[in-house]
């Protein structure tokens, strides 16, 4: 029998008014904070990935050259993070075969590492909880591995409120991962300041590849035919 395979999703679709600057390309080190995302996913063996873009969709694809990833527009971004979810799922559910689990992620939080990851996925691949979920806080939040049981679920959510109602909802059904400082992310420029080592650089789903062209340049965006979510 073949290990469960797990998608990752990452939600990179907002507009970061309250930062005044685009957080996909706040960078950390030199790396944008979208591709170190990326990155991070990719270490922890997470296939395939999938980052939902929707404010300047383009221009946040810079953050995601060299990276083998695909790229879902969500045109209906202004709506909440739950079209976003929705986008995301249904590309990774739209690939053969299907994922297994989802590893449901955010693009800013600036004390991920794959270490963080891995312990969810290992954790997760235990078969103990159909949900594993990191703790900060006080609470439980993303980034979080769900079984396909709750894809419905994820479907279903509306509004900008996410996964967390999921979370709370089925709180004894969730495994969880201590996550310190999962709590910081880029919200407002206080945040940013806040967080030591960053520089800044100042309707429906569509899904792009993002590939390495002929002539060898990487993140070239390849838009495919529009496929029906």
């Amino acid at each position: 029998m073949s290990e469960p395979s797990c998608a990752a999703v990452i939600l990179a679709a907002g507009a970061s008014r309250r930062l005044g600057q685009a957080k996909q390309l706040v960078k950390i080190e030199g790396e944008p904070l979208l591709g170190r995302t990326v990155r991070l996913a990719a270490q922890a063996g997470c296939q395939p990935i999938v980052v939902v873009l929707g404010f300047e969709a383009h221009r946040m694809c810079s953050a995601l050259d060299g990276f083998k990833v695909i790229v879902a527009v969500n045109e209906n971004w202004r709506v909440g993070m739950g079209s976003s979810m929705r986008c995301g799922l249904e590309t990774a559910l739209g690939m053969s075969p299907p994922p297994d689990d989802i590893l449901l992620m955010l693009c800013d939080q600036v004390r991920l590492s794959t270490d963080v990851l891995r312990q969810l996925l290992g954790l997760h691949g235990l078969a103990k909880h159909p949900i594993t979920a990191a703790r900060y806080g006080g609470r439980l939040g993303v980034p979080a591995v769900f079984s396909s049981i709750f894809f419905p679920d994820l479907l279903a959510v509306t509004g900008d409120r996410g996964a967390r109602g999921i979370l709370e909802r089925n709180a004894v059904r969730v495994g969880t991962v201590d996550f310190p400082g999962g709590e910081l992310d880029l919200d407002t420029r206080e945040d940013l300041e806040r967080s030591t080592g960053l520089s800044g650089t100042a309707k429906g789903c569509t899904k792009l590849n993002v590939s390495e062209d002929e002539d060898g340049d990487e993140g070239q965006v390849l838009p495919e035919p529009r496929k029906p979510f």
